[in-house]
């Protein structure tokens, strides 16, 4: 019988929306449930741009920080499942602890 994930300190919450990648990846989750690094990547880009104009290597920049950063801390707390092999990533059994703080959001929309 799998392990149910303990609920999140208020701490370790806040810790994790600290960062405006790691925010913006949770609002985007908050609507779409299930995503790819790329294309998480791509929204987020424009996003931080709040512009419809991509730039490649910032798109770039932002899927290596989300593969080697953002995605395994928030995998590690069970906020998303993130696996590496198909760059899939997807709401986690601890995401609702987030998604109060979340849901208020509004990222520029493009």
């Amino acid at each position: 019988m799998p392990v149910q994930p303990e609920s999140l300190e208020r701490e370790t919450v806040y810790l994790l929306l600290a960062d405006r990648v790691r925010e913006y990846l949770l609002c985007h989750l908050s609507t779409v449930d299930r995503t790819t690094v790329p294309d998480a990547a791509e929204r987020l880009a424009v996003w931080s741009r709040e512009t419809s104009e991509l730039c490649v290597r910032e798109r770039d920049g932002i899927a290596i920080q989300l593969a080697h950063n953002h995605l395994p801390r928030l995998a590690e707390h069970d906020v998303v499942v993130y696996d590496r092999s198909s760059d899939a990533v997807a709401t986690g059994p601890n995401f609702a602890d987030l998604e109060p703080y979340v849901d208020p959001l509004d990222p520029p929309r493009v």
